[in-house]
C-alpha cells in the first residue's frame, strides 16, 4: 500500500492555510530553506502570470534515492504504507554528512545551502558528491538519473572533459584527487540504455540553433526539457561540431558519443544535418518562418597558422582542417616527418592522429615547457608512450624548404615569455643559435576562431569572436543569441555546455517577457571552501584507469582508456569525503529535504503527519484546506476518485523517480 496526497490546482486560491497550518502542528519554521515549503511558480508577463502552489516538499517517491544514500541510515520507507520517515536520531550522527568548517565559513554560513569545491568548480554545477555517493552504494541508474539532470552529455563528458571538479578535490590533502570524470564515464557506459518518451511541447514558442557542437546540444537539452520546441540546423553531414569531427574516435568513439545525441533527439530535439544558415539574411529568415528565438552556437572552426616566413607552403596544414577531414572519412597526404606545432590537446590529437595513420616520426613542439602545457598530462604521457617525441620551451622563427618542399622549423630555445599590452609576445631566449626541426609536414594547433566575418547582423570582437551582451547573450538584434566558443573563445567542452544552458535560460525568459537583466548572485570560489578532513581518513590510492597497451593502439583508432570495472568504480567512489553534506538534499528531484537551522542541523521534511495518520485522521494541511483542494489516501483510492497522475503546472517531474502524489492540472 502506498499513501498519496492529492491536490486540485484549478479549487486552490493560494491561501496558505495549509502552510500555516503546517507550521502551527509541528511548531517548525516554514519557508525558505526549511520544510514544507509552498513552491510558487510563474509562467507568462503581466498581467497572464499563472502562480500554482505546490502542499509539500516530500512526494513520498515510490523508489525514495534519499534512503539509499544516507552515509548513517536515518531514512526508511515504511512498508505498510510507503511513507518515507527520517530518524532524527540518527541524522548527521555516527558517519560524517559534511565536513564544511561552520566556523571557517562565517555567520551566513547555512548547512542545507552549501556546496563542496567540486560542485562549484564544475561549469553545468553537477551534484558530484550525490552521484559519486550513489556509486559507492552500487546504485549506477541512479547516478547516472542525478547526472542527467544537468548533464546532456554524460558519455561525452566521462571521457573528454577536463575536469576542473578534480582540480579542486579536497580528496587531494590526503592523497589524491578523486577520478570523477572517469566515475560519470562508468555510470554512462554500465546502465542498459533505455531512451526516454518525447517530451510534449508545452509552450508556445519554437527556438532554432545554429550548430551542434556542445554549446548547441547543452542549449537544445534545457529548452526542450522547459517545454519548448527546438530544431538544430547543422551545416555539416554529422551531428556534434568539434566533438565529431575535432576529437579523434581514440578518445571519443562515434557510438558512445551517438548514444549521448540519441538521448537528445528521443526528447524531441529535430536535428537537420546539410542545413547551412547564412548568418546574415538567413537569421532574419528564421524568425520570418515562426522562431521565437535564434542561438548561434557555430564553435571555432577556423585554425591558425604562425605569422613565420614558410607558413603558406604546400605541405603545411592546419590541425583543424586536418583533424575534420580524418574525421569525415578524407584522404590526407602526410609525409614521413610530422612536426605539430602547439602544446594543447588539439595538438596531442593531431600527433597522436598522424601516428595512427602510419607516420613512423611524429613530434610536437610548443612555447610551454612540458609541465605547463595546457594539454592534459594523460594525454602528454600517451603520447610519449606511442613514440610521439616532446620538444618544449621553443619560439619558431620560420619554416624551412627545399624546391618548395618542407624540410622542417627553424626554432629557438626559450626559458620563458610575457606579453606586452598590446598583445605581443617577447621571449626570453636561450643563446642565438637557431635549432632545426626536421619535417616534410607541419601541422599548425596553435589556436581557432570562428569561422565567420562581419555583417550587417554580426559585429565581431579584436579576437575574431561574437559581440553581444556578456549577461544575456543577445545580439543587438532582438531575439537572436550567442553561446560557446564563437561567444567566449576557445574553452572547454564542459564550458560550451555551461554556455548554451545559460543561453537556454535567457533565451526562456526573453520568450516570456520577462527583463533578461538579474541581480548578480554572490560568486564562492572553490578555494573559499574552509574544510575539515576527519583526522581519521585512511590515505587509499587512486584506482588506475586501465589502457590499452601503446603496441595494441598506434595503429587503429581504438578507444585507449578502457574504462573501470564495477568493483574499481564502487572502490573509487567510496574515497570521497562528502565535504558539503546533506546528500539526501541532493539526490531528490524534489527538493524535499530541508534543514531548519540549528547547532546540529537535521533532515526535516513532511511526513504525512504520520502520527495523525496512525490513528485515522487527515494531514493537518488536508483538514486546515477550506478550499477542498487537497486529499490524502492510498493511491488507489485516490486514482479512483480523481483519475490518473496528470502534469501540474509549476511542477516538473523527476523522469525516474514517481512520487506519490495524484494532480488535478489548471490549464494555462
Amino acid at each position: 500500500m502506498q499513501v498519496g496526497f492529492y491536490f486540485d490546482q484549478t479549487r486552490c486560491t493560494g491561501c496558505n492555510a495549509c502552510r500555516i497550518a503546517c507550521k502551527d502542528w509541528h511548531d517548525q519554521p516554514s519557508g525558505l530553506a526549511s520544510w514544507m515549503r509552498i513552491n510558487y511558480h510563474e509562467e507568462g508577463p503581466f498581467p497572464n502570470i499563472l502562480a500554482s502552489y505546490l502542499i509539500s516538499n516530500c512526494y513520498h517517491c515510490e523508489e525514495p534515492v534519499c534512503s539509499y544514500i544516507c552515509p548513517n541510515e536515518a531514512i526508511t520507507k515504511r512498508e505498510k504504507d510507503g511513507i518515507v520517515i527520517v530518524d532524527k536520531e540518527k541524522c548527521r550522527e555516527e558517519h560524517s554528512c559534511g565536513i564544511i568548517s561552520k566556523e571557517a565559513m562565517g555567520p551566513n554560513y547555512l548547512y542545507g545551502e552549501s556546496e563542496a569545491p567540486c560542485q562549484i568548480a564544475c561549469p553545468v554545477h553537477l551534484h558530484i558528491p550525490a552521484y559519486t555517493a550513489l556509486i559507492a552504494k552500487g546504485r549506477f541508474k541512479e547516478s547516472l538519473n542525478l547526472i542527467r539532470r544537468r548533464m546532456p552529455l554524460p558519455s561525452v563528458c566521462g571521457r573528454v572533459c577536463l575536469h576542473p571538479c578534480e582540480e579542486v578535490c579536497s580528496r587531494k590533502e590526503v592523497d589524491q584527487a578523486i577520478a570523477i570524470e572517469a566515475l560519470k564515464g562508468f555510470v554512462s557506459d554500465n546502465v542498459p540504455i533505455e531512451l526516454p518518451k518525447r517530451l510534449p511541447q508545452t509552450q508556445s514558442d519554437k527556438v532554432a540553433i545554429i550548430g551542434s557542437g556542445p554549446a548547441g546540444l547543452g542549449a537544445a537539452y534545457d529548452l526542450i526539457r522547459l517545454g519548448y520546441g527546438v530544431t538544430i540546423f547543422e551545416a555539416f553531414s554529422k551531428v556534434g561540431g568539434m566533438l565529431t569531427l575535432g576529437i579523434p574516435e581514440h578518445r571519443l568513439p562515434r557510438d558512445i558519443l551517438n548514444r549521448d545525441i540519441d538521448y537528445i533527439k528521443a526528447l524531441g530535439v529535430e536535428i537537420k544535418t546539410n542545413s547551412p544558415v547564412d548568418l546574415n539574411s538567413g537569421l532574419d529568415d528564421l524568425l520570418n518562418q515562426g522562431f521565437g528565438a535564434v542561438l548561434i552556437a557555430i564553435g571555432a572552426h577556423k585554425g591558425k597558422r604562425l605569422d613565420i616566413p614558410g607558413a603558406d607552403l604546400e605541405g603545411n596544414l592546419v590541425g583543424t582542417s586536418f583533424m575534420r577531414d580524418v574525421n569525415l572519412g578524407k584522404e590526407v597526404k602526410l609525409g614521413n616527418k610530422v612536426l605539430v606545432i602547439g602544446g594543447g590537446n588539439v595538438a596531442m590529437d593531431c600527433a597522436r592522429t598522424a601516428r595512427r595513420l602510419g607516420v613512423s616520426e611524429v613530434g610536437v613542439s610548443c612555447l610551454e615547457c612540458c609541465d605547463d602545457m595546457p594539454a592534459d598530462v594523460s594525454e602528454v604521457e600517451q603520447a610519449r608512450e606511442e613514440g610521439i617525441e616532446i620538444y618544449d620551451s621553443r619560439t619558431f622563427t620560420k619554416i624551412l624548404s627545399n624546391k618548395g618542399r618542407i624540410t622542417g622549423v627553424s626554432c629557438l630555445e626559450i626559458t620563458g615569455c610575457t606579453f606586452d599590452e598590446n598583445g605581443k609576445a617577447h621571449f626570453d631566449v636561450v643563446g642565438e643559435e637557431e635549432q632545426i626541426l626536421e619535417a616534410d609536414t607541419i601541422i599548425f594547433a596553435i589556436g581557432q576562431t570562428p569561422d565567420i566575418e562581419n555583417n550587417e547582423k554580426i559585429k565581431l570582437s579584436a579576437m575574431g569572436t561574437i559581440e553581444a551582451d556578456l549577461e544575456t547573450m543577445m545580439l543587438d538584434n532582438k531575439g537572436i543569441f550567442v553561446a560557446g566558443d564563437c561567444f567566449s573563445g576557445i574553452a572547454s567542452i564542459i564550458d560550451a555546455i555551461a554556455s548554451g544552458q545559460k543561453a537556454a535560460s535567457t533565451i526562456s525568459r526573453f520568450l516570456q517577457g520577462d527583463v533578461l537583466r538579474v541581480r548578480p548572485q554572490p560568486i564562492i570560489k572553490a578555494s573559499d571552501i574552509k574544510l575539515e578532513i576527519p583526522p581519521e581518513t585512511q590515505k587509499q590510492d587512486r584506482q588506475p584507469m586501465p589502457l590499452l597497451s601503446p603496441s595494441e593502439r598506434v595503429s587503429n583508432f581504438k578507444e585507449v582508456t578502457l574504462g573501470f570495472t564495477e568493483e574499481a568504480a564502487i572502490a573509487e567512489a567510496e574515497r570521497c569525503l562528502n565535504c558539503a553534506g546533506h546528500l539526501c538534499k541532493d539526490v531528490c528531484p524534489y527538493s524535499a529535504p530541508q534543514f531548519v537551522e540549528e547547532g546540529k542541523a537535521r533532515m526535516q521534511k513532511c511526513n504525512y503527519c504520520v502520527d495523525r495518520f496512525d490513528i485515522g485522521k487527515l494531514p493537518i494541511c488536508v483538514e486546515a484546506c477550506y478550499a477542498r483542494a487537497l486529499d490524502s489516501d492510498t493511491l488507489e483510492e485516490l486514482k479512483a476518485k480523481y483519475g490518473d497522475v496528470q502534469i501540474a503546472h509549476g511542477f516538473k517531474y523527476s523522469d525516474g523517480i514517481k512520487p506519490a502524489i495524484i494532480f488535478k492540472s489548471k490549464q494555462k
